[in-house]
């Protein structure tokens, strides 16, 4: 018997991968967490049915939502980052040794948890010295970083539909949004001014 993982887009597209086995389902309070392994994609990470990242390709999404901003930013020091609990926004980040400080928000400790065990490549640098936790609802978080962070960039709800890029130099303000399937979550990464 054959194993697939579908994801639905619409009622005449679907994205589909050959599952070779399931790794891990469970259900934190917030969502479904499956870690499924392939051979053409390795293992994946899926959250309430949609694929959030493949080991073949994440480095495409994570290098690409870190490393452009940050190229165009003089001097990061404090990062917070909204969201990202598989790990690769962190790793990417952590390849910066200006950077003193990043804070990350997450709201499911499972996705971190799980993304350790069954993606360590991906989740390589939560042990990071510079790297502080904090597991509760990003929004509120988001709602005091004005006085601490600029913003950098933000994903939100359709996977790599850009609706807003903008930099201005002048003024410090670096946006760069992402959205991401139809989910509701949102990533935001701020850099202090």
């Amino acid at each position: 018997m054959e194993l697939w993982f579908s994801e639905r887009h619409t009622k005449g597209v679907k994205f589909s991968i050959k599952v070779d086995r399931q790794l891990f389902t469970g259900h934190s309070e917030f969502q479904r967490i499956d870690i499924f392994d392939s051979k053409e994609f390795g293992r994946f990470l899926a959250l309430d049915g949609y694929m959030m990242l493949t080991e073949k390709d994440e480095f495409i999404y994570h290098e690409m939502i870190v490393h452009v901003p940050m190229a165009v930013h003089p001097n990061v020091k404090k990062v917070l980052v909204i969201g990202a609990g598989d790990g690769g926004v962190i790793r990417e980040l952590c390849r910066y040794e200006t950077i003193e400080t990043i804070d990350m928000v997450e709201i499911d400790e499972l996705v971190v948890e799980v993304s350790k065990k069954y993606l360590p490549t991906t989740a390589c640098c939560f042990d990071d010295p510079r790297l502080n936790i904090y597991y509760q609802d990003g929004y509120l978080q988001e709602i005091y970083a004005d006085s601490q962070y600029t913003p950098l960039f933000s994903e939100g709800e359709k996977l790599f539909a850009i609706d807003d890029f903008q930099i201005s130099y002048d003024h410090q303000l670096y946006t760069f949004i992402v959205t991401k399937h139809q989910r509701s979550e949102q990533l935001t990464v701020y850099i202090h001014r």
